[in-house]
């Protein structure tokens, strides 16, 4: 590889290229002042420690190699806003499903940096043994990119070698019960009794933010939704408990929490095994709300965005659901999944079809990933992908309840409106709206409709997504049988789990508080050793 020496006056130009090229990207980002000045620093360090090495092809590799480390976190912080973080690893081989703006942006901003890396200074300096010491400074004192990557590194690795225990039953005869809630009477929020038929809609990365009526900002992003909102049965505070998808689909509906997420260093991870192994890994590893309903006659239906035989679609079987729909089933070929608008066709569709059998249907929106834009419908003037996007599913979502109403399922079906997981807390999607979210744990909606429901608007208190199957089954009336389920239904006031207010992302635990003022926090906090047996019971 041919090298450019710049012969000018200062040893020190190429650090003065990266150093304006990384204040540049951030004077156009929201990134903290306290960020900047860390990398900045880092920089500095870095340039001035590698002069200990005396050969320059030694010199040029490390500088280089440190450029691109700064380029992918200088990349991670302009999308996301926070460093690399092993569920960014973890979801590497889905790269298309954060629009090719964000995949773009990215690769533009590291190549800059590896381009720059090449006006590399003389290999004449002189070295000291004091920039040796440098490098203990950059590596141990400096908790900055470098650091950050390090320690992303060493989690992720932890996850993709994890290997969970199958042989556990001594393991998960702690988390064994046999009832799903202490029962009461819901007649006040289901006059007519128990629904016969659910629809529950996990809308992709949904925190409750993006509601006008929770964000109070008068946006009108969400006009449908905030409809809902003067005549459904409202959880507020209500928080989720993992991310990203894999984990939020079957945690929800196992009320569990999953380690597993991607990739693994066996080539064992979600993006990297067939269906077979997926099926062999996860049939019957837990007692999912599909399989307790399917015992009660209940034809289950399960409805993703994604490709019919993807082992999104397939993990979604295992729990297991009568039939999973892919998007190949509704003659849907473009990019690698549905629309919203077509997601929701795909839904009227099968909805039509029910006859007197009760029903349980689930379905995944994939159209408001992070970094996708609407294909169809956009806000005002289309600038912000955010309202975008946002209000594009609020208009499909729409019409489908506008179909709903008028068919002659709405006086026995209850249609759940819900969230795989919150919305990544990128900076944009703060900005957008006004929100100070700092972590993957966030408030989401939990909206009821339809089955002759009463308008109320509960407080969640801070309980989590765990709650979601349980709090389904006493709507139903169903109680009683063998589960591991960790959350506790929404209206059953007798029951206390610690996990309902822990959110726990791979070996990232948070705690949900309610401050004096009333308000939720999600804060960090310790591991927990019962949680981690729990993975070798979930996988």
């Amino acid at each position: 590889m041919q090298f450019y020496k710049i012969h000018c006056p200062s040893r020190y130009f190429p650090l003065f290229v990266i150093l304006t090229l990384t204040f540049a990207i951030f004077s156009f980002s929201p990134v903290s002042f306290h960020k900047a000045m860390v990398f900045l620093g880092e920089i500095v360090l870095f340039f001035l420690g590698v002069l200990f090495f005396k050969r320059r092809v030694i010199r040029v590799s490390l500088w280089m190699v440190f450029c691109i480390i700064i380029g992918s976190q200088v990349s991670s912080i302009v999308s996301s806003g926070d460093y690399i973080i092993p569920l960014t690893l973890s979801n590497l081989s889905e790269f298309q499903a954060v629009g090719y703006k964000v995949v773009l942006q990215s690769l533009i901003i590291i190549m800059l940096y590896i381009l720059f890396s090449l006006f590399i200074y003389k290999s004449d300096y002189k070295t000291s043994k004091r920039h040796f010491l440098l490098f203990f400074l950059l590596f141990v004192v400096i908790d900055g990119p470098v650091h950050h990557l390090t320690r992303t590194a060493y989690q992720y690795y932890k996850q993709i070698s994890y290997k969970p225990n199958y042989n556990y039953p001594e393991i998960a005869n702690k988390f064994l019960k046999f009832d799903f809630y202490k029962a009461q009477d819901l007649s006040r929020y289901f006059p007519n009794g128990a629904p016969k038929n659910i629809i529950i809609l996990f809308t992709e990365g949904m925190s409750s933010k993006v509601i006008d009526s929770e964000n109070e900002r008068d946006l009108n992003v969400t006009p449908n939704i905030d409809s809902l909102y003067e005549e459904g049965l409202i959880f507020k505070n209500y928080f989720n408990h993992t991310a990203a998808t894999f984990r939020g689909l079957r945690g929800q509906l196992n009320s569990s929490y999953q380690y597993r997420d991607g990739v693994d260093v066996k080539g064992e991870g979600f993006f990297q095994i067939d269906n077979a192994t997926v099926s062999k890994n996860y049939i019957n590893r837990l007692i999912a709300l599909p399989e307790i309903l399917n015992a009660y006659d209940y034809d289950s239906y399960f409805i993703a965005a994604t490709a019919k035989h993807s082992n999104l679609n397939t993990l979604i079987g295992t729990m297991p659901f009568k039939k999973v729909y892919g998007m190949e089933d509704f003659n849907w070929h473009k990019d690698d999944r549905m629309s919203d608008k077509k997601i929701f066709t795909a839904l009227k569709e099968i909805v039509s079809k029910q006859n007197s059998t009760p029903f349980f249907i689930g379905v995944y929106s994939s159209g408001t990933h992070h970094g996708m834009d609407s294909p169809d419908e956009k806000f005002n003037n289309g600038e912000n992908i955010y309202y975008n996007k946002f209000y594009n599913y609020d208009y499909q979502l729409g019409h489908f309840i506008d179909w709903f109403k008028k068919s002659s399922y709405y006086k026995n079906t209850l249609l759940i409106i819900t969230a795989d997981h919150s919305t990544f807390p990128a900076p944009d999607f703060k900005k957008s709206f006004n929100t100070t979210s700092d972590y993957f744990v966030d408030t989401i909606p939990l909206i009821m409709v339809g089955a002759g429901v009463n308008h109320q608007i509960i407080d969640a208190n801070g309980s989590n997504s765990l709650s979601l199957a349980p709090t389904i089954l006493q709507i139903l009336n169903i109680n009683y049988g063998p589960n591991y389920f960790l959350g506790c239904s929404l209206f059953d006031n007798k029951c206390s789990s610690k996990y309902s207010h822990i959110s726990v992302i791979g070996e990232h635990f948070y705690k949900i508080l309610k401050e004096e003022d009333g308000k939720y926090q999600v804060t960090p906090a310790d591991s927990q050793k019962d949680i981690i047996d729990f993975y070798n019971v979930s996988g």
